[in-house]
């Protein structure tokens, strides 16, 4: 019972692991066509280029950068305004 209880964890994740492994073996061939169904459908997806992925990028971390100023500003003025008012 001692064993049981310290190795529980590695016997779950022995079980998991088996259990992962029959189901992949079992589903070969139904795993094998989605992921050949997978690359086609990338093949499809028109990727952004690099110029515009760096662009996009710095537009979500500027409008986080200003978001998060702001909302750090409102939240120590209001808290200014509370300990004012409080005291």
């Amino acid at each position: 019972m001692d064993f049981l209880m310290h190795n529980i964890g590695k016997i779950l994740c022995a079980l998991i692991g088996i259990m992962l492994a029959v189901a992949g073996i079992k589903n070969y061939k139904k795993i094998k066509v989605f992921l050949s169904e997978v690359k086609v459908e990338l093949s499809k997806v028109s990727w952004s280029t690099r110029h515009e992925l760096f662009g996009a990028t710095s537009v979500v971390i500027s409008a986080t950068f200003i978001l998060a100023l702001y909302i750090g500003i409102v939240d120590f003025s209001l808290s200014r305004l509370l300990t004012v008012l409080i005291k």
